[in-house]
Order: structure tokens, then C-alpha cells, then sequence
């Protein structure tokens, strides 16, 4: 029996080849005209699209630099004056205070060497912030000083007792004219009981006691003998950690203009007073050294 042959049809429709495998998809005619009608509306609406965003965006940029700029700007200048103004305050609170070897807070020259005598005399209204220390008043920020050596000396079985700190400018006027008076009372004139008071008394202003920094000891008998007391020894040996020195040694009378007196101290510091210590120099000695010094 034969076989029949297959039928084969012939193609009457448009296929197009799309596939790398090999089979065909059928798309006619309006179907691609469509397609191409949608591609064109797409891409004129990602053009809009894109046009409506880039106009915002320019608006936008207009906005920023037209108003926020300005804005901030303003504010920064504001916060950068404001800073600059409240700086030193600052600056004040974030300062740490400096210690030496003993725990006593470390001054500078300008405090430690500030000075009056008959060369640097004060104003009448000048007074230091006072502070009570060892039954005297003294400059406020050398009472942890006073009270630290005090203490120290009673250890040794020491008592220092002061009679005198700081001293206004209105008592050193009472005490300069009284001792005028006691002058011209023992048979000296005006003029020489005044030139002879200089001497003894320094007149109103030209006291270091105005400072604040001096003290003057309690002593039994005359200078002489307190230079052999066991007191005078202690504080030549020791006063130089807590940072004092005698005021009116023997010898410098040409740079204190005043006589020699042992039972006044006054605060320096301790590196000062370890300076003037070694150099064997007085106060008015020392500060001239180191104006030498450049």
C-alpha cells in the first residue's frame, strides 16, 4: 500500500524572524504600526517629563540661592560674632589653674612682683580683694599661702604670730602725721620732723603694705635679737616654699629706701623667691634685675 504524501500548505501570511532559536512570531501590520505609535508617545512623554523637572529643579536652585543663601549666610555672620564676642569668657572658665610642689596656685609677675614704695606709689582708692589669714587681712590669693606656712611652722613647734597685713592708704596718711607730730614734739621743725618722719614712716601711697603681700611678725626685744630667735632662723630657711621673702633686709636700704627691719615678710612666689634667695637680692633689686635682663 502506498503512502500518501504529505500536504504541504503554502504560506500566505508575513512572519518575521525574531529569535536566535529559530522560531517565528506573527505581528501584522497594524499591530506594528501601533507599536510605533506608543514608542513615539513614550518617549515625547519622558521628554515633558524631563523638561518638567528640570524647570523645578531651576526653580528650586533660584529659590536656594535667591533666599536660603542669604538666610544662612546672615545667620552664620551672626553666630560668628557671637562666638567671637563671648570668647574671652570662654577662654576664662576653660583656664585651669596652675599648682607648684607645696599645692599653692602659681601667679604671674604681675601679681607676685607688683610693688609700691616711694618710686611706685598707689592711688588712694587702690586696694587689693581682701582675704583674712593668721589674724591679718592680706591679699585674698595669698591667704593658702599664709595659713600653709603658719601651719608648717607649728609642726616645728613654732608659733608665728602677725600684728600687722595690709594697710590702707588712709592709715599710712594717719600714721605718716603722727609720727610728724612726735617728731616736732622731741624739738625738731616742721620741715625736719617731715624729712627725719621719711625715713622711719613711709607717706600715704608709697607702703608695700598697701599691696597686701606684706606682713609684719610679732617680735619680743629689738631686731637684733629676733635675728638670733629660732623663729628668724625657721623663716630664712623655710618662708621660700610658701613663697616669701624679707621685705627690708639689712644692707639694701639704697634700693628700698627704707631702714632695715626683719619682721616684714612679703609674698613673691616661690620661684622669686628662690631667685632672690641665690642672688642674696631685695625686692627693688630683683625687679631691676630682671628689667636687665630684656
Amino acid at each position: 500500500m502506498r503512502r500518501k504524501k504529505p500536504v504541504i500548505l503554502k504560506r500566505s501570511d508575513h512572519r518575521l524572524d525574531l529569535g536566535p532559536v529559530g522560531y517565528n512570531l506573527f505581528v501584522s501590520r497594524d499591530k506594528q504600526q501601533e507599536e510605533r505609535s506608543a514608542r513615539r508617545l513614550r518617549a515625547w512623554m519622558r521628554a515633558v517629563i524631563g523638561l518638567v523637572v528640570a524647570g523645578g529643579l531651576v526653580v528650586a536652585g533660584l529659590f536656594v540661592w535667591s533666599y536660603l543663601v542669604p538666610y544662612f549666610h546672615e545667620e552664620l555672620q551672626i553666630g560668628a560674632a557671637s562666638g567671637l564676642e563671648s570668647e574671652p569668657a570662654s577662654s576664662e572658665v576653660s583656664a585651669l589653674p596652675v599648682y607648684d610642689e607645696m599645692g599653692l596656685p602659681v601667679y604671674g609677675d604681675e601679681v607676685n612682683l607688683f610693688v609700691i614704695n616711694p618710686e611706685e606709689p598707689a592711688q588712694e582708692d587702690f586696694a587689693p580683694q581682701l582675704g583674712a589669714a593668721a589674724g591679718v587681712q592680706v591679699d585674698s590669693r595669698i591667704v593658702a599661702a599664709v595659713e600653709l606656712m603658719a601651719a608648717a611652722a607649728k609642726e616645728d613647734g613654732l608659733a608665728l604670730t602677725f600684728t600687722e597685713g595690709y594697710v590702707s592708704y588712709q592709715e599710712q596718711a594717719e600714721r605718716f602725721e603722727e609720727k610728724v607730730d612726735q617728731l616736732m614734739e622731741e624739738g625738731l621743725t616742721a620741715v625736719m620732723a617731715r624729712t627725719e618722719a621719711q625715713s622711719l614712716v613711709p607717706e600715704a601711697g608709697e607702703s608695700d603694705f598697701q599691696t597686701g603681700m606684706c606682713l609684719r611678725l610679732a617680735v619680743s626685744g629689738d631686731a637684733e635679737s629676733f635675728e638670733k630667735s629660732k623663729t628668724y632662723s625657721w623663716l630664712r630657711n623655710n618662708m621660700g616654699k610658701y613663697g616669701f621673702i624679707f621685705r627690708y633686709p639689712e644692707g639694701k636700704e639704697s634700693y628700698t629706701g627704707c631702714t632695715a627691719d626683719p619682721s616684714v615678710i612679703r609674698y613673691v612666689g616661690s620661684a622669686a623667691a628662690a631667685a632672690m634667695q641665690q642672688r642674696s637680692m631685695c625686692l627693688e633689686e630683683y625687679i631691676d634685675y630682671l628689667a636687665s635682663q630684656g
